[in-house]
């Protein structure tokens, strides 16, 4: 049997209605869009980035390329075993004709 979920102490806030004042009203006004600025800080953070070397580029490129080639020796088989079957299927509804 499941334990009453109502004994079951939680930290929680209930949902409701927000206490005080609404937060657009106590927002400071937005500084307006800067695009030099926002370039030095993405210029600056993808320099934090660490990137895989080209080694590893080459390696998980190449995985990526027999699974490619395996998936889609495996669909055509599947799809001729299909094609097999349905064309074996028609076959045989033909001789009853």
């Amino acid at each position: 049997m499941a334990k009453d979920q109502a004994a079951t102490p939680t930290t929680l806030r209930p949902r409701g209605p927000s206490r005080g004042t609404p937060a657009a009203a106590e927002a400071a006004p937005k500084a307006p869009f800067d695009p030099i600025k926002f370039a030095r800080e993405v210029r600056l953070e993808a320099r934090k980035v660490t990137w895989t070397t080209w080694k590893e580029t080459w390696i998980t490129s190449v995985m990526v390329g027999i699974m490619v080639l395996l998936s889609s020796i495996f669909f055509f088989a599947v799809d001729a075993g299909f094609s097999f079957i349905t064309s074996q299927v028609y076959k045989l509804g033909s001789l009853g004709s």
